[in-house]
């Protein structure tokens, strides 16, 4: 089974077993802690082995937002995975980017920052301003 990241994994009084996503603050109990682990992947849509269920979305798109899909798939959820997240492109539109973030980034208070401070930079750097005029947060 994968590691969990950002997760803390304790034991609670009764014997049972609880794990809580530090980042989004999500929790998960267990009888084990295998158990609390299973729901914790579960409960961010990830499977046993650690990767997401969730379908990539490049393959919808063409030209320029296909090359940005690519770089929200590859190196932007590369570094959201330290936080048991990932990003998906939703829709692209005359340099607006509608982006979603997913696992463990979903629901968590940072993430909007996250996205419009770290990955629309990200985007700009990679693409120039001109093509990457604004982020959307798709919830």
């Amino acid at each position: 089974m994968s590691q969990l990241q950002s997760v803390v994994i304790s034991t609670k009084a009764d014997g049972s077993w609880q794990a809580v996503h530090v980042p989004s603050g999500k929790t998960s109990h267990g009888l084990t802690k295998v158990e609390a682990e299973d729901s914790m992947r579960e409960l961010l849509g990830m499977t046993e082995e650690g990767s997401f269920q969730e379908p990539l979305t490049s393959d919808r798109f063409s030209g320029l937002a296909a090359d940005i899909a690519l770089f929200l798939e590859g190196q932007v959820s590369e570094m959201l995975a330290f936080h048991s997240g990932f990003a998906r492109l939703e829709a692209f539109d005359s340099g607006i980017a509608h982006i979603r973030l997913g696992g463990g980034c979903q629901g968590c208070p940072s993430s909007t920052m996250t996205l419009l401070n770290g990955v629309q930079q990200q985007l700009q750097e990679r693409f120039g301003e001109e093509s990457i005029v604004d982020i959307v947060p798709v919830l």
